[in-house]
């Protein structure tokens, strides 16, 4: 893969695994498995965003690059385009945002959401699905939905159940069934954006229905911008946030 840049964002404050990014597996920091998985890409540059000097320091002396971000950030899409800003990237550039606790992402995915990007030149963002496949993932909060048109752009993005399936009464796991004739989709949170979008974005406050669904994506689509929305190719591994999603990380390595 070629003609993109790498921005780890890496935040220190996790309400639920606190120093998240500097925990170590196998004698290494979390987020220098991220990095080391991310420069195997060979990106044009690679750069970790972080609030917290502590990351700095173990990224710049495992020999990579760093820079300081604000900790008032709301959204990882804002502290990406800080970081866009102090490393002076041009508007043309594309910023694959590469999650500093999903170390694991399958290279598949990563080339598939660079390359519709790289592809659609009036998009300015991204991103990728997989189906949904149960009525628990389809009533589920925390599993975002997303429809898309015929041309793989996203509609819009909800936590509820979308689109939303006429005469149904109730959100009941009991009485709901998947339409076999509607493929429900799971949004994937893996992004790529160009430098461009990230300046704009990075003007625009939330709004009511952003902070409604707490969905950074809907600022975009509200911003007019187009969001790509792709198939993944493989399933995506889940990110780390517990004490046990450390110790499966482990495993895995083994």
């Amino acid at each position: 893969m070629k003609g993109f840049t790498v921005c780890i964002p890496a935040r220190y404050g996790s309400t639920r695994l606190p120093g998240k990014p500097l925990r170590k597996i196998a004698g290494k920091e979390l987020i220098l498995w991220a990095v080391e998985s991310a420069a195997a890409l060979q990106p044009d540059d690679l750069v970790v965003a972080t609030d917290d000097e502590r990351i700095q320091v173990c990224v710049e002396k495992a020999g990579h690059q760093a820079v300081m971000t604000s900790s008032e950030h709301a959204t990882g899409t804002d502290r990406l385009a800080e970081c866009a800003e102090i490393m002076q990237w041009k508007d043309e550039v594309i910023v694959l945002n590469y999650q500093g606790d999903e170390p694991m992402i399958p290279r598949m995915n990563l080339q598939i959401v660079i390359e519709a990007l790289q592809n659609n030149k009036e998009a300015s963002i991204a991103t990728l699905y997989q189906p949904i496949e149960t009525v628990e993932q389809l009533l589920n909060p925390n599993v975002v939905k997303v429809v898309t048109d015929k041309f793989s752009r996203a509609l819009y993005f909800s936590r509820a159940p979308i689109p939303w399936q006429q005469g149904q009464k109730a959100l009941d796991a009991e009485q709901w069934q998947l339409g076999l004739d509607m493929p429900y989709k799971r949004h994937v949170g893996l992004y790529a954006y160009t430098v461009a979008f990230l300046r704009e974005f990075g003007s625009h406050d939330m709004d009511a229905v952003e902070q409604l669904e707490s969905l950074e994506q809907l600022r975009a689509l509200r911003m007019g911008h187009q969001i790509m929305a792709m198939p993944a190719a493989q399933p995506m591994p889940p990110g780390i946030d517990t004490e046990d999603d450390l110790k499966a990380f482990a495993a895995q390595l083994k």
